[in-house]
This record gives C-alpha cells, sequence and structure tokens, in this order.
C-alpha cells in the first residue's frame, strides 16, 4: 500500500498504475491502530504518546482530589478554580490547612491573643499608610496640626493609629506571658519562641521610632530622654545615641533618620520575622498545655481552623474595631505645642510605657550604680532568651516549675515597675 493509499478513503477503488508507486517522502503514512481511531481519514491523528509528549507544559495537573473537590467544570467557580490551581501549584498547601485544628480546652482563649496582636498590625498598616499621605518629615508639626484640625477624621485616624499600637504591644505581652506559661517554648518550638521574642523587640523599636515623628513637646523630650538613657549602655551606648541623633543632640534632623526607620526599615523587618513566625506555627501546630496533652485521644476536642476557629475570631475582631473607634473618640491623642530643642524639659516627661522598666530601674540605681541598674534591666531578655535551652524536661520535671514561678515573678516585676512609673 503506498502512502497515498493511507491519505485515501478506503472504498474508493486505487487508480491502476498506482499500486506501484514509490512512498512519497513527504507524507506520513498512517499506523492500522490510528487509522481506526481516527475519524476523519483525510488527516493524520497524533498517538496517545504524542499527546502526553506536546501536552502544555506551563501548566501544572490538578490532583485528583483537588477535581472533587472543586465545583463542577462546567460553572464559573470551577472553571476560575481550576484556571488558578492550574497556574500555582498551592493545592497541597490548601489541603494542609484545611485539615489544621486547634485543640479545645479551658486555656483555648489564649490562643486568641495572638490574632489580636495581628489584627492590631492590619490597623497599624492601615492608618499608617494613610497617614503618611499627609504627613511631611521637613514640616513634622505643622503636617500633622493640619492632619487633626483640617483632614476629615484625621484626628481619629491618628488615634487610632496611637491606640492600636500600644494595645498592639500590650497583646504581644500577654501572648508571650501566656506562651511561657503553656510552656509552649520547649521543643520543638524554639525557633518559634526565639522569632516571637524578636517580634516583640521589633514593635517595640518600632513605637519608639514613631514617638518622635509629631514633634511636640511631648514627643520631643520623651525621646531625648530615651536616647539619653541608651547613651549609657557600656561600649556602644555613646555610638548608639549619636547614630540615632544624628548628632550630639536631638533636632530636627533627627526625624530624617527616625522617619525612613519607622516607615520602611522595621516594618520590612517586622514583616519578615512574622512570616517565619506564623510559618512555624503552621508547620507546628498551636502547642498544647500538658493537661491536655495528658487526656487519652478520644477525650482530646478540635476546632476545624478555617470552618470553625477563624469564623469564632469575627466577631472579638469587630469587638475590637469598636474598642479602638470608642478609645479613639473618648480619650484622643492630643498634638502638645511644637517642640522647642531650646526650652526647659517640662515637668513629668518619662517614655511609653513599654521603656517604664528600664527607666524605672535607672531611678533605682542612680550615679556610680547606674551600671548594674542597667545590667539587671538586660537580664530580663536574656533570661527569656535561654529558657527553652534550659527548661525542655517533661512536665514533671522540676525546672519546668522553676521556670514557671521565675516567670510569675518576672510578670509581678514588669506590671509594678510600670505601674509605678506611670502614675509616679
Amino acid at each position: 500500500m503506498t502512502v497515498d493509499d493511507t491519505r485515501r478513503d478506503p472504498g474508493i477503488p486505487v487508480a491502476a498504475g498506482r499500486e506501484e508507486r514509490s512512498p512519497d517522502p513527504r507524507f506520513v503514512p498512517i499506523p492500522p491502530e490510528a487509522e481506526e481511531r481516527s475519524s476523519d481519514p483525510r488527516f493524520v491523528p497524533i498517538p496517545p504518546e504524542a499527546e502526553e509528549r506536546f501536552s502544555d507544559s506551563r501548566f501544572v495537573t490538578i490532583p485528583p482530589e483537588a477535581e472533587e473537590a472543586l465545583p463542577p467544570a462546567d460553572t464559573v467557580t470551577g472553571k476560575l478554580g481550576r484556571a488558578f490551581f492550574r497556574r500555582l501549584p498551592v493545592w497541597p498547601l490548601v489541603e494542609f490547612l484545611s485539615k489544621k485544628k486547634v485543640p479545645r480546652h479551658r486555656h483555648s482563649f489564649w490562643y486568641t491573643i495572638g490574632s489580636m496582636a495581628l489584627f492590631f498590625l492590619v490597623v497599624q498598616i492601615v492608618t499608617g499608610v494613610l497617614l503618611m499621605v499627609y504627613y511631611s518629615p521637613s514640616q513634622p508639626w505643622s503636617s500633622v496640626q493640619r492632619i487633626v484640625m483640617e483632614i476629615p477624621f484625621g484626628g481619629l485616624l491618628r488615634s487610632i493609629h496611637h491606640w492600636s499600637a500600644n494595645l498592639m504591644l500590650l497583646a504581644l505581652f500577654v501572648h508571650l506571658f501566656s506562651t511561657f506559661f503553656m510552656k509552649a517554648y520547649r521543643p520543638p518550638r524554639e525557633l518559634t519562641w526565639l522569632t516571637g521574642l524578636a517580634l516583640l523587640g521589633t514593635t517595640m523599636f518600632l513605637g519608639f521610632s514613631g514617638y518622635l515623628l509629631p514633634w511636640d513637646d511631648l514627643s520631643f523630650f520623651a525621646t531625648r530622654v530615651g536616647i539619653s538613657e541608651l547613651e549609657k549602655m557600656p561600649l556602644l551606648g555613646t555610638w548608639i545615641a549619636g547614630l540615632a541623633r544624628g548628632g550630639p543632640d536631638v533636632t530636627v534632623d533627627t526625624i530624617g533618620r527616625f522617619y525612613p526607620l519607622h516607615v520602611v526599615v522595621l516594618p520590612l523587618l517586622l514583616l519578615a520575622v512574622l512570616s517565619v513566625h506564623l510559618f512555624f506555627v503552621q508547620v507546628q501546630g498551636v502547642s498544647e498545655p500538658d493537661s491536655f496533652r495528658a487526656l487519652p485521644p478520644e477525650q482530646k476536642r478540635y476546632h476545624r481552623f478555617f470552618s470553625e476557629y477563624l469564623v469564632n475570631e469575627i466577631p472579638i475582631w469587630m469587638a475590637l474595631a469598636a474598642l479602638l473607634v470608642a478609645l479613639s473618640a473618648l480619650f484622643p491623642r492630643v498634638l502638645a505645642p511644637e517642640a522647642d530643642p531650646a526650652a526647659a524639659a517640662p515637668e513629668g516627661i518619662k517614655p511609653e510605657w513599654y521603656f517604664m522598666v528600664p527607666f524605672q530601674m535607672l531611678k533605682l540605681f542612680p550615679g556610680s550604680l547606674e551600671l548594674l541598674g542597667m545590667a539587671l534591666t538586660g537580664l530580663i531578655p536574656v533570661l527569656f532568651l535561654v529558657v527553652p535551652f534550659v527548661d525542655r524536661s517533661v512536665p514533671a520535671d522540676r525546672r519546668g516549675r522553676v521556670a514557671t514561678r521565675v516567670g510569675v515573678a518576672f510578670l509581678v516585676y514588669l506590671v509594678a515597675m510600670t505601674v509605678w512609673g506611670m502614675v509616679s
């Protein structure tokens, strides 16, 4: 049979003399099995192995379990879902998150504190971006006054930014101690604990860097006090203080250093550390207290993360939003008179509450004892850093009980020193 015969309808007779014609190399002979499968004999069908080889490799194959979970392919949502998952190989992540569970026990409320801090962070980002539209680092006080006096709801927006920053730090401190008392720093969660400490420290310095930006009396002299206390650190204190001020004293030029720190450097660092922290939490799961782990499997109860836990969080976020608006309306952030570096510092100038402990410690150790006071203050974060590597024990070990007592003592000490500094 010649090539022409393979491209001809088998019912049409072959003309005389055509049978002996040599094969035309321009055409490909059709295999018998392909001839049977072909509905149109005028075209050469593509064999199955060629179909696989010439399929579009730019797209990801959707796994069977994803096909079953997605809406029908003839619907709009089904088409959009398949188009999304063919372009991004994220189905394993979706499947992982859909199976994620949160333990249910009498201490489950403490899991909510972390999501509260995350909510306040979102508010910080939104309000901070809106304030950046009108703020000018070259005219700090005038631009803030314009935000408060002329921009619609500008004063409310600034107050929400202020209160959400303070409540975020408060939530982080509560989250730190709740995690500590639940022993969630033990292996294998050491890195989760350390990234959480880094989050707290970054947030504290983020608040400090934004405190000077209004350039009023309160922010100016409080920043000057904070940097002067920082200057007393041994070895690097003088260098760090000079780097922060940009000169021998706090001036308007200092804002040129604090502003990029507050709106670019520290937020990017915070988001990077937060991403790592949340990655560890998702991979390792939330920690379970010793009492829950001791229960038999049939008595343990869980929330599904996406179908139950997040739905329960929505009313809490709405309540927090209402709380922020109420605090901002009832106790607005007042803009003090413009800072005058040549004037004397007003009475009662002190740092924000989250830096009150080192401020009060230096009061207890004046003069030549300041170095001792700073050493004792620096001991607090060091102890929190090393606790995962000291208390690695099972629940019944004595070191766990000692760590709990030390944590209670630290908590009482921090609260007492903060309250004392605020009322004194």
